[in-house]
């Protein structure tokens, strides 16, 4: 194999652009996730303030909870904090989420 032979990296330029495109296809094409509920949540992994946040959103309801730090402590979240959406310019309410108790 010859490093100085410009077809070989045009081969592998070709090879490498046709993989990105096929990746971005497929990215394109990914869905929601909806958990098993009647219900159907929808999430979203985000950055909060330089920690990982973990938010699901009930459309039923009109909520979202906010599950702060996923990717540091021990293996059971709890949710901080909830929003109450309602229509659209009204003001949006936070409540802190109840305490979890552990089963």
């Amino acid at each position: 194999m010859n490093l100085r032979n410009p077809s070989l990296w045009l081969a592998l330029a070709v090879a490498f652009l046709a993989g990105w495109n096929l990746s971005m296809w497929r990215a394109e094409r990914i869905q929601p996730v909806h958990a098993q509920s009647d219900t159907p949540a929808l999430y979203q992994m985000q950055s909060l303030s330089g920690q990982s946040a973990l938010t699901l959103y009930y459309p039923d309801s009109q909520t979202i909870y906010v599950y702060p730090s996923v990717a540091v402590g021990n293996n059971y979240l709890s949710c901080a904090f909830s929003f109450k959406l309602g229509k659209a310019g009204e003001p949006i309410r936070r409540d802190q989420c109840p305490i979890a108790v552990l089963k």
